[in-house]
């Protein structure tokens, strides 16, 4: 016969005790604390204008039983006293805020690390290229990516803006297509973008932009200057292709053009000191140094943001680093980037305020 103080000593008995009286203990202790949590609640209320915990149009606590006909146990925190609306300007700002910061930090390190000196090195172990040039800005509206999972795709900000064709017309310039066309082809799909295409590698985009009304396509190369090369190529510059055409304003740009990127956006910016023309970019950068040295990329960079363009997404294009593509062990030496144009006055919808 078992004895009742064996049952009690073995271990799952002991556990299944112990297991009870914990149990107990917290609801004893739940219990004995709600006056307290009540009280913390009121205090909470008070100091938010001593508002109620029901009704339309004001704040309340309790997640479990908020105001008749809402769900959820919180409101919008632009109703709470003292708050700014969350416009697209005010997101703007902040957005601003913490890049400014963000460029301190980047010169704050360059400057511990000797640049402008004989002692840097920007292929430094620690010290690598896209470090400081992170995507550190925000697109204040909903971001979505546009064409294929892989190489080709890019991410866009604020589609919906453009899907709701909220004016006469979206104007889309691609340059460097090469085979892939799922990008401006999913763009012909969900807006009325007119698409501008520009490539000297290729003599078309494919049967389903021959003869589209809403496309254009010409085999130039975008650069620095208007010329045709010693191999009878035509080179334009962006700002040239814009009186062509007869625009001032482009809402999307893309660019993948293989390290041209520097010619022909040191050209873009030489022709706009203020406020380059479009609404947002979407580029793949090449860092090589075959391409730009370290010096020339940092100037680069910051004459971009110094006509209010920012990074807000990034990832690297590792496809270089394949030993199919390049010799093992390749850095990573491009990045798709996307930037927001925070100028343009009404002719940039990103930064519209929308009821």
């Amino acid at each position: 016969m078992v004895s009742l103080r064996s049952v009690f000593s073995s271990r799952p008995v002991v556990f299944g005790l112990s297991l009870l009286g914990s149990l107990a203990l917290l609801i004893s202790t739940m219990e004995s604390s709600k006056p307290i949590i009540d009280n913390y609640k009121n205090q909470i209320n008070n100091a938010i204008g001593n508002r109620p915990t029901s009704g339309s149009g004001i704040a309340w606590l309790d997640a479990n039983n908020p105001p008749e006909g809402k769900r959820g146990g919180s409101q919008p925190l632009a109703i709470y006293s003292g708050r700014k609306p969350r416009t697209v300007q005010r997101l703007l700002e902040d957005a601003k805020g913490h890049y400014d910061l963000f460029v301190e930090r980047r010169h704050e390190s360059l400057s511990f690390l000797h640049y402008g000196t004989d002692k840097f090195d920007p292929w430094f172990k620690w010290m690598y290229w896209w470090l400081y040039f992170p995507a550190a800005f925000n697109c204040p509206h909903e971001i979505q990516r546009v064409g294929p999972i892989n190489d080709g795709g890019k991410w866009v900000c604020g589609l919906s803006l453009y899907e709701e064709r909220p004016r006469a017309k979206c104007v889309l310039y691609s340059f460097g297509i090469s085979f892939q066309t799922s990008f401006e082809r999913e763009m012909l799909e969900r807006t009325d973008c007119e698409i501008f295409a520009y490539d000297a590698s290729i003599s078309n985009m494919g049967p389903d932009f021959d003869n589209h009304p809403r496309v254009t396509f010409k085999r130039y190369f975008v650069g620095r200057e208007n010329k045709v090369d010693a191999d009878g190529i035509t080179w334009r510059t962006l700002h040239s292709l814009l009186q062509e055409n007869g625009h001032d304003w482009i809402d999307i740009l893309k660019v993948d053009i293989e390290g041209s990127e520097y010619p022909a956006f040191t050209a873009l910016m030489d022709d706009y000191h203020e406020t380059l023309p479009f609404g947002q970019l979407q580029m793949e950068i090449h860092t090589n140094e075959t391409y730009v040295t370290f010096g020339d990329f940092l100037e680069f960079w910051e004459r971009l943001e110094a006509r209010g363009v920012y990074p807000w997404w990034s990832e690297p294009n590792l496809i270089p680093t394949f030993p199919s593509v390049s010799s093992p062990g390749e850095l990573p030496t491009c990045s798709e980037y996307s930037f927001i144009n925070t100028r343009g006055g009404a002719k940039n919808l990103l930064i519209q305020n929308y009821e």
